[in-house]
C-alpha cells in the first residue's frame, strides 16, 4: 500500500525543516551560546577524557611518591626596644596613651625578615653548623643559596614576634638550623642599617659643639665635610626612627599654631608663653631621643650593647612528625588541570571542525537546506558488499532500513508528486554513500508499492551492476550513443516493482551525452513507465556530469558524509547549484555515528525512539 502524499505547491519545504532560501548561503544569526552543545560535547569524548585523566593520575602519583619526607622547625624571636622618658613626654603631650615602643611600621619589619635571610647571617650558620659538607658544596655562597630556600621568615600578625621557620628531610637539623638562624640574627643585631665606619660613631662624644665640623668618606667613597649635627641627622638609625618622626610632627604642628597665635597677641601673653614652652619641651625632646640613639650606636660599635634590640623568645624543638604530606593536593591539581585541558582541546578541536555531524549542525553552522534525515554508519563494511549492501531489502528491521523508510516518506513530504517523480541523488565529493543511498531509497520506494526505476548515470565509477550482480555491456551510455530501444536496457531485479537501467560502457565524455537530446527522451519515457525514477550521478566537486542532470530535472537531493564533507565546499556547492538553476530538495546525513550523537538533539531522540520501540517487539 503507498502511503499518502501531501498535495503541496513545487519544492515546498518539509513539515519542521529548516527554511529553504533557494540560491543562498542563508542569513546566518548570531545566536547565543549553547551550553548544552558543549556538555554534549563532553559527553560525546568522555571515554577520551577519562583516558587522559588516568595518565594524568598516573604520572602524578608516581610524581609525588617519590616526594622526600619534610621537618619543620620554629624559632621565635622578638623585636624590642625599652621606652624612653621622650616617647612617655610625647605621648602625654598628644593626648593617646599609645606606645611608642611597639609603633614599628611594616617596612620595619619588613627590614627585620630581609636581614634574616641576608647572606651575612646565613654565612655565619652555614660555617656554625658546617653545611658545606651537607650540601656537597665547596663555595660557601653555594650553601648559602640552598640554605635560603630552606629557611622561611613570618610575622606574627598585630604582635612583634618573628618566626623563623626551617625545613629540612632530617628533624635534628631542622632545628639547628632555626636556632642557629636566631642566634646569628641576635648577633648581627641590626648592623646592616648602619654604614658610618668605627671611627665617626666613637667621633661622636658626649655633648660637644653640634657646629664642630670633620670630614668623613661616605659609602660610595667620597669625601664630604658634615657638622656634628648634620652627621647625626644623616645617621640611618636617626632618619628612621618613628619616635623622632612623631615629634618633629608635633613640633611643626606646634609651630603653625604659634605663628596664628603671634598674630592675634603679643610676645608676653600667657598662650604665646605656653605654646614656645610646648615647643622647646619638645626640641628637647627631639635632641634627647637623637643622643639616645648616637649612644646605642656607640655603645654597638665598642662591642658594650647596653640594650638588646631583639632575642630570642622560644627556641626551635626537634619536630616528631614530619610535614602534612601535599600529596592528595598534588593529584587533585593534575586531575583538574587535566580535564580543563582536555576540555579547551576538545572545544578548540571542534571550533576548528567545519564537516557536518548532525541535523544541529546544519542550523549551527548557518546551512539553510531542508533535512531530510540521517542515515546511521555501518561498522560493519562486509555488509555493503554485494546484495548485502541492499540493507532496505535484506535486512527490513535494521536500524538502516528504517533510516530509509523515514527517509522515504521526508521525501515524499517535501514537495509535491509530480515534480518528486524524477530524483537526482549525488554529492559533494567520492565516497560519500550517494550510491548507496539512492539504490536503498530505490528499494524502500518499490517496496512501499512504486513501480521504480533506477538509473546508474555515473558512467565513470560505475557500481549498480556491482551491487545486483548484472552484465555491463548494454547500459544507459548504449542508448545514449546509438538507436537502441527503450526496453532493449531495462533489467529486471530480484525486487518487485524495481527495474534496472546500469551504466554501460565507460564513455570518453559522459558530460556531453548526459546533456543530449537523446537524454532528454529516455528521461521522458521513464517518467512515463514509471512512478519514481531515481537517478544515480557522480559527484559535483570537479566533475560536471551531475550539474547537467541536474539542471534537465531542475533538482536534486544531496548527499553529505557526516564528519567528512567541509562546510566551505558545501557552500561553495550550493552556489553553484543555484547559478546553474538547480534547486536543492533536501539533504541526507549519511554514515552519522549515532553511538556518538545519541546524546544530542535530534540524533538522541532518533536513536532512543528506534531502538526502544523495536526491543519491544
Amino acid at each position: 500500500m503507498q502511503e499518502p502524499r501531501m498535495q503541496q505547491t513545487p519544492l515546498m519545504p518539509q513539515p519542521n525543516s529548516a527554511p529553504y532560501y533557494p540560491g543562498g548561503y542563508g542569513e546566518e544569526v548570531e545566536k547565543p551560546i549553547d551550553y548544552k552543545y558543549y556538555f554534549f560535547l563532553i559527553t560525546k569524548n568522555f571515554y577520551v577524557i577519562f583516558t587522559f585523566l588516568i595518565i594524568a593520575l598516573t604520572f602524578a602519583f608516581i610524581y609525588t611518591s617519590k616526594m622526600p619526607v619534610r621537618y619543620q622547625a620554629v624559632a621565635q624571636v622578638i623585636v624590642e626596644r625599652p621606652p624612653t622618658n621622650a616617647q612617655d613626654a610625647f605621648s602625654k603631650s598628644d593626648g593617646r596613651n599609645e606606645s611608642l615602643s611597639a609603633a614599628f611600621g611594616a617596612d620595619y619589619y619588613a627590614t627585620q625578615m630581609a636581614i634574616i635571610k641576608g647572606s651575612s647571617v646565613l654565612k655565619q650558620v652555614v660555617q656554625e653548623l658546617r653545611l658545606e659538607t651537607y650540601f656537597e658544596k665547596k663555595d660557601v655562597d653555594a650553601a648559602v643559596h640552598n640554605l635560603r630556600g630552606m629557611v622561611n621568615v613570618i610575622r606574627i600578625e598585630e604582635s612583634r614576634i618573628l618566626s623563623i621557620e626551617a625545613s629540612a628531610a632530617d628533624a635534628e637539623l631542622a632545628a639547628n638550623i632555626a636556632n642557629a638562624v636566631s642566634r646569628a640574627y641576635i648577633r648581627k643585631n641590626f648592623e646592616d642599617m648602619l654604614y658610618y665606619s668605627r671611627e665617626i660613631l666613637n667621633w661622636l662624644p658626649q655633648g660637644g659643639d653640634p657646629k664642630e665640623t670633620v670630614t668623613i668618606k661616605d659609602p660610595m667613597g667620597g669625601m664630604k665635610q658634615m657638622t656634628r649635627e648634620e652627621l647625626i641627622d644623616s645617621l640611618p638609625s636617626v632618619r628612621t626612627d618613628d619616635t623622632i618622626r612623631k615629634l618633629l610632627e608635633k613640633k611643626s604642628s606646634e609651630s603653625a599654631d604659634l605663628k596664628l597665635l603671634l598674630g592675634q597677641y603679643r610676645e608676653k601673653h600667657p598662650k604665646i608663653i605656653k605654646e614656645r614652652a610646648s615647643i622647646k619641651f619638645l626640641e628637647d625632646s627631639i635632641k634627647g631621643e637623637k643622643q639616645r640613639i648616637v649612644d646605642g650606636l656607640k655603645a654597638r660599635a665598642e662591642g658594650r650593647l647596653n640594650v638588646n634590640v631583639a632575642r630570642i623568645l622560644e627556641e626551635a624543638e626537634i619536630p616528631k612528625s614530619p610535614l602534612p604530606n601535599s600529596r592528595n593536593k598534588t593529584i587533585l591539581v593534575a586531575a583538574i588541570i587535566e580535564i580543563l585541558a582536555s576540555c579547551f582541546l576538545i572545544f578548540l578541536i571542534d571550533y576548528f571542525d567545519d564537516s557536518i555531524h548532525s541535523m544541529e549542525d546544519l542550523e549551527r553552522k548557518g546551512l539553510s537546506l531542508p533535512f531530510l534525515g540521517p542515515l546511521p554508519m555501518i561498522k560493519d563494511r562486509a555488509l555493503l558488499d554485494g546484495k548485502k549492501g541492499i540493507m532496505a531489502f535484506h535486512d527490513a528491521k535494521s536500524e538502516i532500513a528504517e533510516s530509509f523508510r523515514y527517509l522515504r516518506v521526508s521525501i515524499n513530504f517535501s514537495a509535491s508528486p509530480e515534480s518528486l517523480k524524477t530524483l537526482v541523488l549525488t554529492s559533494c565529493l567520492p565516497h560519500e554513500g550517494k550510491s548507496f543511498t539512492a539504490d536503498n531509497i530505490a528499494v524502500s520506494l518499490a517496496l512501499d508499492g512504486n513501480r521504480t526505476l533506477l538509473i546508474d548515470a555515473d558512467m565513470r565509477r560505475p557500481t549498480l551492476h556491482k551491487i545486483f550482480k548484472l552484465d555491463n555491456t548494454s547500459g544507459l551510455s548504449n542508448f545514449l550513443t546509438s538507436k537502441l530501444d527503450f526496453d532493449s536496457i531495462l533489467k529486471q531485479s530480484s525486487i518487485e516493482d524495481l527495474t534496472l537501467v546500469t551504466s554501460g560502457p565507460t564513455s570518453p565524455n559522459p558530460a556531453a551525452i548526459l546533456g543530449s537530446e537523446r537524454m532528454k527522451e529516455f528521461l521522458k519515457l521513464a517518467a512515463e513507465r514509471f512512478d519514481r525514477v531515481i537517478v544515480d550521478c557522480p559527484p559535483l566537486t570537479g566533475i560536471g556530469d551531475g550539474f547537467v542532470l541536474g539542471s534537465l530535472i531542475g533538482h536534486i537531493i544531496l548527499v553529505i558524509a557526516a564528519g567528512r564533507t567541509p562546510l566551505d565546499l558545501i557552500r561553495h556547492t550550493q552556489a553553484q547549484l543555484t547559478k546553474s538553476g538547480v534547486q536543492i530538495i533536501g539533504v541526507t546525513l549519511n554514515m552519522v555515528d549515532m553511538d556518538k550523537e545519541r546524546y544530542h538533539g535530534y540524533s538522541k531522540y532518533y536513536y532512543n525512539t528506534y531502538t526502544r520501540y523495536y526491543s519491544q517487539t
